[in-house]
């Protein structure tokens, strides 16, 4: 593997005769002229190449960054102590720490290169703000960008500024193949760790943000990535991405190791989602299913998941007709394998002794063929029975089913429902159907009145029209509790 180092070099990283020189600048480029007039030394440098050459052997690349500002009047008024900015510029130390680097270590080292601190539009920077000098090294870092490098980052004598930016961006850059070697005054250099702790500081950044979204794998991958997560943590995010994925089964398994790894305030909020899961993975409760439908659309819609997000409308347009069956007609729609035996008899029985209802159903036509209905309640035949409540349906006894502002109202729903019956062309054609059609944001919008958002304002006007409310989605709290954890503000 190739070996990058990556150092700034600042004003305490030369010494001249025993000395170190206090105006870089001029004194440093008096020292360049008369080079062979002086002994050198590197008391930073030089160690921490001694430290990466004896575990690698051999360093492929090193590039020194140094400062090299314009003449201008903030450059050089003088500070505090009668030094301007200009006269601490570094450009003639790394001329002569290359020369000093070649000698020194000659075939060891392989190509030196100096990189001016600026901007790749040549713009200068403030080498002492950390805003400019963090996109000075952006660019930098991409520009000396070496692939599938190992980096070591030298924690050399630069400003601290340019230090900062160049840790961050090196990392950014390498990852885990980004390395820190400090050299203490008077020791022998050593690896921080600081790496580690500024990529748990992205990951756990990056999780942050992602569960603003509601992205939970997202959020998942950077937690498990960082050093000794925490496992409750771990578990909630788990349940998470489980439960939107509606595997109930697994994300109760998840729910008991993280409650029995949780203490305090997180294992109380962790065994309350119990119950939760009690009634969604029981498949029973139509109104649980089609909330937990309708809040598991506004993830996929909000991250641009348009194709799981269509598989979700179409869910939920058969989850609202089954619970507004099984609510107001009180036929039953579950048809899985362990109700089938009791609930189809009931259905048909249902069917058979409301002569309305039977007589509505005989007289619905898909593609001018006869409704079939007597195979269970598939999603035409619950439309064809919101019709019929909507129509001033009655029940066996002659009383309707619906008052007049209930029947106006699920009117509203049917047309709603009936809406979503536009995307079925491009849900067939996706992948998630029978072909391989894009789903973008583009291809609902044209589909759909031109507002892709209309699909899930629709939705939710269902919910509160058919009695459902409006509830908090129940991932918003688990991503606030996450979120807390991360910061701290849960313990």
């Amino acid at each position: 593997m190739t070996t990058l180092i990556l150092c700034n070099i600042g004003n305490s990283d030369l010494k001249a005769d025993g000395n170190r020189p206090k105006l870089p600048r001029p004194e440093g480029e008096q020292l360049w002229h008369t080079f062979e007039d002086h002994t050198f030394a590197l008391p930073i440098v030089t160690p921490c190449l001694d430290h990466v050459l004896q575990e690698v052997g051999q360093i492929d690349r090193i590039v020194l960054f140094y400062t090299d500002q314009p003449t201008t009047p903030q450059t050089t008024a003088p500070d505090r102590y009668g030094v301007s900015l200009r006269d601490k510029d570094t450009l003639w130390y790394a001329q002569i720490a290359a020369r000093l680097l070649r000698e020194r270590f000659n075939s060891q080292i392989g190509a030196i290169d100096m990189r001016r601190v600026e901007r790749s539009t040549g713009q200068m920077i403030n080498p002492s703000l950390y805003d400019e000098a963090f996109d000075a090294y952006s660019d930098l870092v991409t520009h000396t960008y070496t692939p599938g490098a190992s980096c070591y980052v030298l924690m050399a004598g630069g400003i601290p500024a340019c230090n900062v930016a160049l840790q961050i961006q090196a990392l950014s850059a390498y990852g885990e193949r980004c390395r820190f070697i400090y050299q203490p005054e008077g020791g022998t250099p050593y690896d921080l760790r600081v790496g580690d702790q500024i990529q748990a500081t992205f990951r756990r950044a990056t999780a942050i943000e992602a569960l603003g979204r509601r992205d939970f794998a997202t959020a998942l991958r950077s937690v498990s990535e960082v050093k000794n997560p925490d496992a409750a943590l771990i578990a909630l995010l788990r349940y998470a991405c489980y439960r939107e994925a509606f595997d109930f089964a697994r994300a109760r398994t998840a729910l008991a190791e993280g409650t029995r790894q949780a203490s305090g305030e997180l294992r109380t909020f962790l065994a309350s989602l119990q119950s939760d899961l009690l009634v969604l993975d029981a498949r029973t409760d139509t109104g649980a299913l089609l909330r937990e439908v309708y809040a598991s659309a506004q993830i996929t819609f909000g991250n641009g998941r348009y194709a799981d997000f269509l598989g979700r409308v179409f869910r939920f347009q058969e989850a609202a007709l089954r619970h507004i069956v099984e609510t107001r007609l009180g036929i039953p729609t579950d048809m899985g394998k362990p109700a089938r035996a009791t609930n189809l008899p009931r259905y048909l029985q249902m069917i058979a002794e409301n002569l309305a209802l039977k007589t509505h159903l005989d007289g619905q036509q898909i593609d001018d063929k006869p409704l079939i209905y007597d195979k269970g309640p598939n999603r035409p035949t619950m439309s064809a029975m919101l019709k019929f409540l909507t129509d001033g349906g009655t029940r066996a006894d002659g009383r309707p089913y619906l008052e007049k502002k209930d029947k106006d109202k699920f009117g509203q729903v049917r047309d709603r429902l009936n809406a979503m019956n536009n995307l079925t062309e491009l849900r067939n054609q996706s992948i998630i159907a029978h072909g391989f059609a894009g789903v973008s944001r583009e291809e609902l919008d044209a589909v759909y009145k031109g507002n892709a958002a209309g699909i899930m304002a629709d939705m939710g006007r269902v919910m509160e029209m058919i009695g459902m409310g409006k509830a908090a989605s129940p991932f918003d709290r688990i991503a606030e509790v996450a979120a807390d954890v991360l910061r701290g503000a849960i313990r």
